[in-house]
């Protein structure tokens, strides 16, 4: 597994801080590459938004977050015009719409506003989607067999396919595989360079594990960057010592960077399709009944590309974000915060700042160590500060957190994952908030993975919300529970207790991190099955689940209002964005008692709308549809 890390050295290498966007952040957004990137292939067409009624079928509009029905909703110029009882909306149509269609839903077929991500990383998901996947996934669920092995057979079966001296793969899960036997106890299995050779030792390989805390190298890939980054070899002399010393296991920017640098050209190369590849992603999203994505770590080279995308693309999702700043500069040079009036795509509503690392990678800040090797490693927090004992917070922290909510008056997001990085994060909150004198700000938690009760009323008190990462339990709980945490894990994402105490919560993917999905994270809140035990079906701390309203609720509601986006989507609200999903199945009607046959993550998504204009249709349950029907081709 990953390596321990004293808590002395600064990591940001999560899907919030990707690594490899660092290196070639200066590369990739040049005005060369963003001229390849966008070819003046002029202004986006946009179809004409339809004018509408819908009626049938069960509508839920989520107006002021309940999950009350209407009998019909009406839509006109991209935004709803009303809802109510069928002989309302017709009559108001009639009236103010003329020459509007009718739309007839049937039987169990469901309509809901656009589900909404909180938290994903578009642009860097986008442009490693060239490297080989490695990951434990298959579409939403986790694939059968996901080991060594398995890995291997990709790896050795696309060789030929694969451009570039060195197989770039993204995704390396070692949590997600059967775990090893050590002395009697169960263990995390180690990845390095001799294990990787068993996979291949003639082509070089560098493999990026999934919490982008690790790069993994074989033995070929080890000496390729030794001979070809000088300064590695000023640094290490021979090959051999660089091998035996890194073992093929490149931690944090430190190490990884030279060795990314080696490859920057093949992977600038492969990120000139990032627009094609941005299409993909919006359309999964849509395929999946999404039709808004927060963005929770943007920088000004990924908003310019994304707002050139969207003026030379379809609109098929909104999206907003969170700028990421990493060190007390960036914050001294923020402008102060006006709250967004307007929509307009790639809007800011957050500052974003990433605390520490990965659970699942072992880097998530603890107070404790974790139970697994290697012995004694409490994570990393990334604001580190000569001097300062073990599990106290930097005083630098507490002054860029200050800067960020009191001086510059910023909602601001902190990736916290570890306990410990959850109690600075409440801490440092604590303080900026006591001397901010402004409007109200919805500050957010991002992952607050492990939480007390003490720290639930502390957030309450100070107005922070959470959003939970909600496949730390799905996919990754029996992990935690059987070698990472062992009963530290029942404090893994609280969503009942959370809502339980007042809070509004939002569900997220951290897409790539986790798949793209709302409906699956309804699924997961819902039963908090722990998917990856072998033999049983297990659920983690019960008391937690949430009913399906309430996740519902969470993944469009409140998940609009955490993102300063609920006076444009998040409901069916008259002068709304008519963005909305039409569903096979009504997701609230899964309410079974045998957790077994949830599988709300399989309704099919038949529609998907954006302002007036289907982005989606499933062709494979309703009738096919023309090039005028549907925004699907890429533009570029």
């Amino acid at each position: 597994m990953e390596k321990s890390h004293n808590h002395t050295h600064g990591c940001t290498h999560c899907s919030c801080h990707n690594p490899v966007l660092d290196v070639l952040k200066e590369e990739l957004f040049s005005v060369e590459n963003m001229t390849k990137i966008n070819p003046g292939s002029g202004k986006a067409i946009h179809e004409k938004p339809q004018t509408l009624m819908i009626s049938g079928g069960i509508i839920r509009p989520m107006i002021g977050g309940s999950t009350d029905t209407v009998e019909s909703v009406g839509i006109a110029d991209g935004k709803v015009v009303v809802t109510g009882t069928k002989d309302q909306v017709e009559e108001y149509m009639k009236e103010n719409c003329q020459g509007f269609q009718k739309k007839e839903l049937t039987g169990t077929q469901t309509l809901l506003p656009g589900l909404i991500e909180p938290h994903v990383h578009m642009v860097p998901t986008a442009m490693m989607q060239g490297w080989l996947d490695l990951s434990p996934f298959e579409g939403q669920n986790l694939k059968a067999v996901y080991d060594l092995a398995s890995v291997g057979t990709i790896i050795n079966s696309h060789i030929p396919k694969i451009p570039g001296a060195v197989i770039l793969g993204r995704g390396l899960d070692p949590s997600l595989m059967p775990f090893k036997e050590k002395e009697g106890k169960k263990e995390l299995i180690t990845i390095d360079n001799v294990i990787l050779d068993t996979i291949n030792h003639d082509v070089p390989m560098m493999l990026l594990s999934a919490s982008m805390h690790t790069l993994y190298l074989n033995t070929k890939a080890l000496e390729y960057v030794f001979n070809h980054n000088p300064d590695i070899k000023s640094e290490y002399k021979t090959v051999d010592k660089y091998i035996s010393e890194t073992k093929g296991q490149l931690q944090e920017g430190l190490q990884m960077t030279p060795a990314l640098k080696t490859v920057k050209l093949q992977i600038i190369a492969m990120s000139i399709e990032i627009n094609r590849y941005l299409t993909h992603l919006f359309n999964t999203a849509n395929s999946r009944g999404v039709t808004f994505m927060y963005d929770a770590g943007l920088n000004k080279g990924s908003e310019i590309l994304l707002s050139k995308y969207f003026e030379t693309h379809p609109e098929r999702v909104r999206t907003g974000g969170a700028y990421l700043c990493s060190s007390q500069e960036d914050v001294d040079q923020l402008e102060h915060y006006k709250e967004p009036e307007h929509y307009k795509p790639v809007y800011y509503g957050h500052i974003k700042v990433v605390s520490d690392g990965s659970n699942q990678g072992l880097t998530g800040y603890q107070s404790t160590p974790y139970l697994c090797d290697p012995a004694n490693n409490t994570g990393v927090f990334n604001f580190p500060q000569a001097g300062i004992p073990a599990h106290t917070i930097p005083p630098g922290y507490n002054t860029l957190i200050n800067s960020v909510v009191a001086v510059k008056g910023w909602p601001l997001m902190v990736h916290a994952n570890g306990d410990q990085a959850v109690t600075f994060a409440i801490n440092a909150y604590q303080r900026s908030l006591a001397q901010y004198r402004g409007p109200e700000l919805r500050n957010r938690i991002e992952h607050c993975s492990l939480l007390t009760a003490e720290q639930i009323t502390n957030m309450l008190q100070m107005g922070v919300s959470p959003s939970f990462l909600i496949g730390h339990v799905g996919y990754w709980g029996y992990a935690f529970k059987e070698v990472i945490f062992g009963e530290k894990a029942q404090m893994l994402d609280l969503c009942g207790s959370t809502l339980a105490a007042g809070m509004r919560i939002t569900l997220h993917s951290d897409n790539e991190v986790s798949p793209l999905g709302p409906l699956r994270m309804m699924e997961q809140s819902i039963t908090r099955i722990m998917e990856k035990n072998p033999n049983d079906i297990e659920v983690l701390n019960t008391a937690e689940r949430l009913t399906p309203e309430q996740a519902l609720i969470a993944v469009t509601y409140d998940a609009a209002w955490q993102c300063y986006a609920d006076k444009w989507v998040g409901s069916l609200n008259k002068g709304f964005f008519a963005d909305f999903v039409i569903l096979e199945k009504d997701p609230l009607s899964l309410n079974t008692p045998s957790l077994q046959y949830m599988k709300m993550r399989d309704i099919p998504v038949l529609e998907t709308w954006v302002g007036g204009i289907p982005v989606y249709i499933n062709d494979k349950v309703t009738k096919p549809v023309t090039e005028k029907d549907m925004l699907f081709s890429d533009n570029s």
